[in-house]
């Protein structure tokens, strides 16, 4: 572990916007395996150099179509899978495409609530005491809904079926209830979910569907997160700005990335900062890829700068997953210099604009 790796309540403190000495960093999640494999000793020796500040675990979760050997039920689907499945875009693939299955379907909806499940959890937390660490459990609403409805089923379910879809809707909650009290069980600091809601313009569906079938599933989950003294951090990728007030009331602790191209970080900065926290992720889409070291790093200065603030409230972050098309120097040049960066700005207490 990196000396300088910030503890459990420094972490806490950060995102409660209480007062920081530098950005947490959350980064190595989001490297690729072809990047390890490819960049081998390279790659490690950049990670031990940088610290990581929180820890992720995961729980064993339900199967798709495939169930475990010793609990055949603990599955999305209900029926065997089709011939023509895999044939289908990804889109298009669906656990429950009638609607008369409905009832079958939320009877045997895959139970997560066994301690068993969560003992790698409970374990890193004993083995981890003065650390944060994350428990993971991806897809939460809309994911999870086209993935049983399949996704353009779902948005026209929104319209066309609204109490079948808020009964599907509430039973995905009663899942991730499930999921949240184990994890406060076993003693994880935070759950964080997965939701893409937005395609790089807009929601993929009105604010009112998500007002009406999503956010107050939303509002239970975190509440009962709080309730066993967990943060709740979400994923969701696109533009979601037209739904960012509605996070903020519900009282989501974390969101992430920000999507460059998608949200305005400035703008999103100077409306909402202070009031929730942003695990920003800098841009994999141009940035990162296509862009020399040393504009990597003045992108990286551009991007803390934008979302430091003294007091907290923002965990650096990659806003996805890199692959080879990141080169190691790359790479580099965005950790090293978001980890030194932000020692310089927990230093002198506030960002540094530089003159251009």
């Amino acid at each position: 572990m990196h000396p300088d790796t910030l503890t459990r309540n420094e972490v806490i403190a950060a995102v409660r916007r209480q007062g920081v000495r530098r950005p947490p960093l959350m980064i190595r999640m989001w490297i690729g395996g072809d990047c390890h494999e490819a960049y081998g000793d390279k790659l490690k020796n950049l990670l031990a150099a940088v610290p990581e500040d929180v820890i992720t675990v995961g729980f064993r979760g339900p199967g798709g179509w495939d169930y475990p050997p010793d609990n055949p039920d603990y599955r999305w689907a209900i029926k065997e899978k089709p011939e023509d499945e895999d044939s289908k875009a990804i889109d298009s693939r669906r656990f429950l495409p009638d609607w008369n299955d409905l009832d079958e379907f939320i009877e045997k909806l895959p139970n997560p609530d066994r301690a068993e499940y969560f003992e790698g959890a409970a374990r890193t937390r004993r083995e981890n005491p003065d650390r944060f660490v994350v428990g993971m459990g991806f897809f939460c609403f809309y994911e999870r809904l086209w993935t049983i409805r399949g996704m353009e089923n779902i948005l026209m379910d929104f319209l066309l079926e609204p109490e079948r879809t808020m009964r599907l809707t509430q039973a995905v909650r009663d899942y991730h209830l499930k999921v949240i009290r184990r994890y406060g069980e076993a003693g994880v600091d935070a759950f964080y979910t997965s939701d893409d809601m937005g395609t790089q313009e807009a929601l993929f569906f009105s604010p009112e569907v998500f007002r009406k079938f999503i956010k107050p599933c939303y509002a239970d989950l975190i509440a009962e997160a709080h309730a066993h003294n967990m943060q709740f951090w979400l994923h969701t990728c696109g533009n979601v700005t037209s739904i960012m007030e509605d996070f903020i009331e519900i009282g989501l602790d974390v969101i992430h990335p920000i999507q460059p191209f998608a949200m305005d970080p400035k703008a999103t900065a100077q409306a909402f900062g202070g009031r929730i926290a942003f695990m920003p992720g800098i841009d994999v889409q141009h940035l990162l890829p296509h862009c020399t070291p040393q504009e990597v790093e003045e992108g990286t200065r551009e991007f803390v700068d934008t979302f430091w603030r003294p007091d907290g409230g923002f965990i650096v972050s990659m806003s996805n997953a890199i692959h080879l098309d990141t080169s190691y120097e790359n790479l580099e040049a965005f950790m090293r210099t978001t980890y030194e960066y932000g020692l310089k700005l927990g230093q002198r207490g506030k960002s540094v604009i530089r003159k251009t």
